[in-house]
Formats: structure tokens, C-alpha cells, sequence
């Protein structure tokens, strides 16, 4: 990929990478460092991405391989920062007639955060990958470096635990 090519690259699909950001680290400020320290690592490596491989993997690799060392380095810090919930996916709460049922879409996508927070990231990062950004399971693996037996077992638990915690909140049979 040359130059030219990032920068349109990069132009169309800004976005889908801050947002996946987002995602993992759930927190603004925090989202802006990992979107800006993956950009620049795939700047450095500008030569090994290979634009018909479907780069937005690629740099969503990059993004998963940051945020590991992040929080690796964060547990040998002891500084882990309290997990606290997704306010921005409450942002696009679909249109209700009913205030209740605007409410209730609201505490669900909140409970959903809550939820993906509190999860491991070996399992939240394919959840996000698989329902948020619409990535195939062989996709994720290839992101992940894992088989994709393994990918489908985790989105497995991952959705069992989701399951439970808004069973926890009260939202009949998880929703």
C-alpha cells in the first residue's frame, strides 16, 4: 500500500476504526490514544499491508494487538481504571412512540455495555467484532490469531454471559 492509498484508506474507514476503539477501551480519551498509536503503527508498516487482503482487518489486528499491551502493562501497574458503561451506545436508541419503550431500549443498551465491560476480553473482543462491526468468524480469527473453532466457541460464551446478565437486570430470557 502506497501513501495515496492510506490516506484514502483511511479517509473511508476513520470512523469504523475509532469506533472499534471505543469498544475495547470504553473510555473517549483512552479510544483516542489506541485509534491514534494503531494508525501510526500501521503508518510504520505501511509497506506489509497488502490493500485486495482487506486492510480494516488489518488495522483492527493492529488495534487488538495495542490494547493487549495496554492492559498487560496496566495489571503490572496495578492501575486498572473501574469499568464503567458504554454511554455512547444509548446514542442511536431507536425511535419509540412509547416513552416507556424509548426507556427500556435505553437501560437495555446500557445493561449491554455494562455487561461487555465486565467481560473478559477474550471474549468481548469478538463480540464486538462479530455483532458491532459485522466481521465473519474467520475474520476474527485471522484478527485474534486464534483458530476459528475457537472464535465460535467464545462469541458461544460470550453471548451466554451477556444472556446472564441481562437476565440479572430483568430482561426476560436475555432478550
Amino acid at each position: 500500500m502506497d501513501l495515496s492509498e492510506f490516506e484514502c484508506f483511511l479517509q473511508q474507514h476513520e470512523r469504523d476504526i475509532y469506533s472499534f476503539c471505543r469498544y475495547l477501551a470504553m473510555d473517549n480519551d483512552m479510544a483516542g490514544d489506541l485509534y491514534q498509536d494503531t494508525v501510526l503503527r500501521a503508518f510504520e508498516i505501511i509497506d506489509r499491508i497488502d490493500a485486495a487482503k482487506n486492510p480494516k482487518a488489518f488495522f483492527f489486528s493492529i488495534a487488538v494487538g495495542k490494547w493487549k499491551n495496554f492492559r498487560r502493562k496496566a495489571q503490572r501497574r496495578n492501575a486498572i481504571a473501574a469499568t464503567v458503561p458504554l454511554k455512547y451506545l444509548t446514542e442511536d436508541i431507536a425511535d419509540c412512540d412509547n416513552p416507556e419503550c424509548h426507556a427500556e431500549n435505553a437501560l437495555l443498551k446500557d445493561c449491554v455495555g455494562v455487561a461487555l465491560a465486565k467481560m473478559d476480553d477474550k471474549y468481548r473482543i469478538p463480540m464486538i467484532l462479530f455483532y458491532f462491526d459485522d466481521f465473519g468468524s474467520e475474520t476474527i480469527a485471522n484478527i485474534c490469531d486464534i483458530p476459528v473453532g475457537t472464535v465460535k466457541s467464545r462469541l458461544y460464551k460470550g453471548r451466554s454471559i451477556l444472556k446472564g446478565e441481562l437476565m440479572k437486570e430483568g430482561f426476560e430470557h436475555g432478550r
